[in-house]
């Protein structure tokens, strides 16, 4: 088993095992409960939850937008456009 310099640290000294866990209790992040994701070092557990939550707000008909981080909801333009005309 390998020695910690110290028992709590950082998300990056615990992913480079310099400390053991992230925070005092039951509640410290331990090397197993995070990951690295676009080079930042996160927990799997928040990860997944974002993931869920993008999928619902999708499912509900929110879409991403290009050069923005929020989320719009999908214009009704298209809805619109396959009524009949009347003659």
């Amino acid at each position: 088993m390998t020695e910690f310099k110290q028992l709590v640290g950082s998300k990056l000294q615990v992913w480079n095992r310099t400390a053991k866990k992230t925070g005092y209790g039951k509640s410290g992040l331990k090397r197993k409960d995070l990951m690295k994701h676009k080079g930042r070092i996160m927990s799997k557990k928040k990860h997944a939850q974002g993931k869920k939550a993008i999928k619902h707000l999708r499912s509900l008909g929110f879409i991403a937008k290009k050069g923005s981080f929020k989320l719009f909801k999908r214009s009704d333009a298209k809805k619109k456009g396959k009524t009949a005309k009347k003659r």
